[in-house]
């Protein structure tokens, strides 16, 4: 009884997305409101309340510890990047990544990596520069002073397809200025990354495949965090300085005195109460829809051209999960979100480089692509990739190199209206 209920929760609720071969998908729901996401399913009050909660620790712009009136606000800094998740992922939505050269947008974090002189000890979470930490800040509280600034500058790449059509891409470089605790180790690889959208993320956790070559853990662009528990509380004390019972440490170092000078390493900043209503708001969001769907025989059509061309190789369009329900219950279902969680090395133009400027050999976990569409009808200029380099999905495929070369090179020998067809699927995923 209890799985035929669970199989019509889910015929009814993924009315809005479907698998490959026309059947529900679970996870994708229509967004009346995007400041109103809907779980993935109906939640009993007491867990509905605790979502609802969540949002809100979601959206709260933490305050400097001793700030007046701060309550359970406090514990920003005194080193950070942003002052809320909200900020990075607006509303939960994939970050922004820059229009022009200059600072980097408030969305994107500089990831700081410690080459290890023998064999790493913690792929999971290596680590970061002996001065900087494992995040470089760019912001401080009052009376600290921030670690360093981050420029970034473009250089255009010109081709041709075989068919004659120009295409540009704008290849970025990254400039560390402003650092005020001395230089960065020679060693230490930088790496930008854009927040990505936290839409299905608990879903994914459920997936259960065995890619041929997997990160350490499922989440971050290199599939490094363990868990969405992982992910958030990494970022939390990493990127907003803010601690938790998981992490009762920020990212100061011990170069950083004045910094440590504040660190309160028995009292965790953000309570674990705030921290399971947050958990449970990311783990439990849904997908948005697109809500201009494509017609079925136009989907069909491009899903058939995707696979041929060879993408659903590494974005394969479902996933099996078996997600424990509120009621504890587990749930086998079918999800849609285009990538097959493994990391795939994408060629050299995509690595990240050392501080000497040597090239660091690089993986990236497949992105999930659902969403898409939705990020389509609300995003005027939406931009794609680890670090926003991208400004569509075309140029998004033209990044592909390494592994990922033979499906690009096949991308680049359609027609021009076929290359249309298919860009024109992807973007109402």
């Amino acid at each position: 009884m209890a799985l035929l209920c669970s199989a019509l929760l889910v015929s009814a609720l993924a009315t809005a997305a479907a698998t490959a071969d026309g059947m529900p998908a679970l996870g994708t729901m229509p967004y009346i409101d995007h400041r109103d996401q809907p779980p993935v399913l109906p939640l009993p009050k007491a867990l509905a309340d605790q979502y609802q909660l969540g949002h809100a620790v979601f959206n709260t712009n933490f305050l400097p510890v001793g700030t007046v009136g701060a309550g359970r606000r406090s514990g920003l800094g005194p080193l950070f990047n942003s002052g809320s998740c909200d900020e990075c992922h607006n509303e939960g939505a994939h970050g922004r990544g820059p229009d022009f050269e200059g600072p980097l947008p408030n969305s994107m974090v500089v990831q700081l990596e410690a080459l290890p002189a023998g064999v790493r000890t913690d792929p999971a979470d290596p680590p970061g520069d002996p001065v900087y930490g494992r995040v470089l800040s760019p912001a401080a509280v009052d009376g600290f002073v921030p670690e360093g600034q981050v420029l970034i500058h473009f250089h255009v790449i010109q081709r041709t397809y075989p068919d004659g059509a120009v295409w540009t891409l704008r290849q970025p470089e990254y400039e560390i200025t402003h650092l005020n605790y001395g230089p960065l180790a020679a060693n230490v690889v930088v790496k930008p990354r854009l927040a990505p959208a936290i839409f299905g993320v608990g879903l994914l956790e459920a997936a259960t495949p065995h890619p041929a070559e997997s990160g350490p853990g499922r989440f971050g662009w290199q599939a490094t965090a363990l868990s969405v528990r992982d992910q958030t509380t990494r970022a939390l004390a990493r990127e907003m300085g803010v601690t938790s019972a998981d992490r009762l440490q920020d990212d100061c170092t011990s170069a950083e005195s004045q910094c440590l000078q504040q660190r309160h390493a028995e009292a965790p900043e953000l309570s674990g109460e705030l921290l399971t209503a947050l958990l449970t708001f990311e783990q439990w969001v849904s997908v948005p829809a697109n809500p201009k769907p494509q017609p079925p025989a136009q989907r069909a059509a491009g899903l058939k051209l995707f696979r041929s061309t060879g993408c659903a190789g590494c974005h394969q369009p479902e996933q099996h999960v078996v997600l424990a329900q509120p009621d504890g219950a587990p749930l086998e279902a079918t999800i849609a979100p285009y990538s097959d969680l493994g990391i795939h090395d994408l060629g050299p133009g995509l690595a990240d480089h050392e501080v000497s400027g040597a090239l660091h050999p690089t993986r990236f976990r497949t992105a999930p692509l659902w969403g898409i569409g939705y990020r389509m009808s609300r995003e005027s200029r939406p931009t794609f990739l680890h670090d926003g380099r991208a400004r569509s999905v075309e140029e998004a495929v033209l990044w592909h190199d390494g592994e990922a070369a033979v499906v690009r090179a096949r991308f680049e020998h359609l027609s021009a209206a076929r290359r249309a067809e298919l860009l024109h699927f992807v973007e109402g995923l």
